[in-house]
């Protein structure tokens, strides 16, 4: 069993890791503008981690959550090691399974970041023949959509991305797309132009599309992924909103996609209807509809 490990799933049972130049000292992301720094630790804090409440002002004496004592710690793992049959097996904050990151605290951001990187790796290989003028950007967005844009949602039937995981992913393809038409992040041309040039579709819509054909695969499987659904959880929920679902987001991709009609239990005409659905655009920023996000 060396190379058998463990791992205890639930929220707040993984680690933090450390990210941007200033890290907070309670969650360990980067903090901007709107942060405080911690008279102790001299770590700066986000506004929202401070736990000060209205608006955000100097104090010189200012201590922060980790410092007193009530923030979660940075390693949530209950236990480092457990003992099954003699042999004592590692728990494991993270795991990767047939390229997919599980993280023991739930939420697909691991799994986005690990999958962006691979389709980095995949971009820097094809890019003489994604950059090439001898051959047409039609051509050249078949073969990101085949080769580049499958390797980063590899395993996304699965995810429920919050806002930041569709940003981030939007972000890395669109700067792909960019590259391969020689557009600098400068000059005025939108990404839905781009994309139009290239004849592929918003990354958020293939994502979409993917998770609905997952759906209808599960809704026709006689096995316990289809049971697992209506599966009732025992327990009270705790105070606050809880986190998004796979099944909030595909209630919002049917109705997004105006499905409510088709029968996903008939393979043939679920999949006839996802090929000639009509996907909603992204919104563009400043609109209404990208408010409404």
């Amino acid at each position: 069993m060396k190379k058998t490990k463990v791992m205890v799933s639930g929220l707040g049972l993984d680690v933090l890791k450390d990210s941007g130049k200033f890290p907070c000292a309670v969650c360990r992301r980067g903090v901007g503008e709107n942060s405080i720094i911690c008279s102790q630790c001299k770590l700066w804090v986000h506004k929202r981690c401070s736990g000060i409440t209205g608006r955000l002002v100097a104090i010189p004496d200012y201590v922060c959550l980790r410092c007193r004592g009530e923030a979660r710690p940075i390693d949530g793992r209950p236990v480092k090691q457990v003992d099954v049959d003699d042999n004592i097996l590692d728990v494991e904050p993270s795991f990767c399974y047939l390229g997919d990151m599980l993280n023991a605290g739930g939420g697909c951001k691991l799994a986005i970041i690990t999958r962006c990187i691979a389709a980095w790796g995949k971009f820097k290989k094809l890019l003489p023949i994604l950059t090439s003028k001898h051959v047409s950007l039609k051509t050249r967005g078949k073969i990101f959509t085949a080769c580049v844009r499958s390797t980063m949602l590899h395993g996304s039937e699965t995810w429920a991305p919050t806002a930041a995981d569709l940003q981030r992913l939007r972000r890395n393809d669109r700067s792909m797309i960019r590259w391969i038409c020689g557009v600098n992040p400068q000059d005025d041309v939108s990404s839905v132009t781009l994309h139009a040039r290239m004849g592929v579709e918003e990354v958020s819509a293939s994502l979409r599309t993917r998770r609905l054909r997952w759906y209808g695969h599960v809704k026709r499987s006689t096995s316990c992924i289809n049971t697992v659904l209506d599966m009732e959880i025992p327990g009270c929920r705790g105070r606050g909103r809880p986190r998004k679902t796979w099944a909030e987001c595909v209630k919002f991709d049917i109705k997004g996609c105006n499905l409510s009609g088709a029968n996903p239990l008939d393979r043939d005409a679920w999949r006839a209807v996802l090929r000639h659905s009509r996907l909603l655009p992204t919104p563009e920023a400043g609109t209404l509809a990208a408010d409404d996000k």
